[in-house]
């Protein structure tokens, strides 16, 4: 071997002993500089800290005869002394929201409010007894900020709503409702501000989409919120029958109405086809009487051709078609 690529060999072995000892020490310091951080910082969260926390309030047992319309403020500002380690979990967000009564016990009402106002002092002894009771035992209630809580309500009336469905239904190929959808209850009593109730026709449940239906469904279903108002009941039964169907066609007359004594009418062509679905087990009973097609003469008044109007068709059939939709006709004495 040559000389120069011996000394070279030599030099890397060198190098990389050093950097592996480098390697090693650096390792070894770097460990024990964790271990040291770890222990500063444990020892460091057991001792105590003033600092202030910001949790989140849920307020209950509001007034029944009345409704909420100026939101009151979401979160308080507590400042206590704790333990570090406590502190840190409140900060990361590992506490339940403190709970407030806001009834008629805690509330007090302005002298001169605008109409409905009320308000909580927070640095009451009651209202601090209560909140520091829900902390943990750890921590000791110095301040509660904001320092006043305003509560803007309305007299409220009740009035009973009908419900209505929201939610898709989306049926397996032949397969279709049938009958009206059953909701149970129909009607619920709504509390809230007259400027509202008296706006609404429906209560509505939550839109949901129902895919590849063909058996019956029946399911429980929540209601539509309404910001400030209340509910009877939180949720009604939804029923809907579904069936296999089929198609169908039938030859019905028409049938004129409403002409004067003394006339006749007649129709070219005097019959319509209707084409619909029906139930499978449905199918031989259907008969053309049980359809009725009529065109009214006071609506062919100065008409070349007269409209068909089908009025009556089988509850239980859907999607009804029917052909012509116009004919030709004659008046005669």
């Amino acid at each position: 071997m040559p000389k120069k690529k011996r000394i070279s060999g030599v030099f890397q072995r060198w190098g990389q002993k050093i950097r592996s000892s480098v390697s090693q020490e650096f390792l070894t310091y770097l460990v024990f500089l964790l271990i040291a951080v770890a222990i500063w910082y444990l020892n460091a969260l057991n001792k105590d800290y003033t600092g202030n926390l910001e949790l989140t309030v849920k307020y209950t047992d509001l007034p029944a005869d009345k409704v909420l319309v100026g939101a009151p403020p979401e979160r308080l500002t507590l400042t206590v002394n704790a333990p570090g380690f406590v502190l840190l979990k409140y900060r990361f967000g590992l506490i339940y929201p403190v709970a407030l009564d806001a009834n008629y016990q805690s509330l007090r009402k302005a002298d001169f409010p605008a109409q409905g106002e009320y308000y909580i002092l927070t640095q009451s002894q009651s209202v601090s007894d209560k909140i520091a009771a829900q902390l943990s035992p750890d921590v000791t209630l110095k301040m509660i900020s904001p320092d006043t809580l305003k509560f803007q309500f309305s007299e409220t009336i009740r009035k009973t709503i009908p419900v209505k469905s929201a939610i898709h239904l989306q049926f397996e190929k032949g397969f279709l409702p049938r009958g009206a959808m059953s909701i149970e209850p129909k009607e619920i009593t709504v509390v809230g501000p007259h400027a509202i109730i008296d706006t609404m026709q429906y209560v509505y449940t939550r839109s949901k989409v129902f895919k590849k239906m063909k058996d019956v469904l029946r399911v429980p279903i929540d209601l539509q919120p309404v910001p400030q108002l209340r509910y009877s009941v939180d949720e009604v039964n939804i029923v809907q029958t579904i069936e296999r169907y089929t198609e169908a066609t039938i030859t019905a007359s028409i049938e004129p109405i409403n002409v004067p004594q003394g006339l006749t009418m007649k129709f070219f062509p005097g019959t319509v086809t209707v084409n619909c679905m029906v139930p499978v087990a449905d199918y031989e009973k259907l008969q053309p009487y049980m359809f009725r097609a009529v065109v009214d003469y006071t609506s062919v008044k100065d008409q070349a051709k007269a409209k068909v109007a089908l009025l009556r068709t089988p509850d239980y059939v859907a999607d009804v078609k029917f052909q012509p939709k116009n004919v030709d006709f004659i008046i005669e004495k």
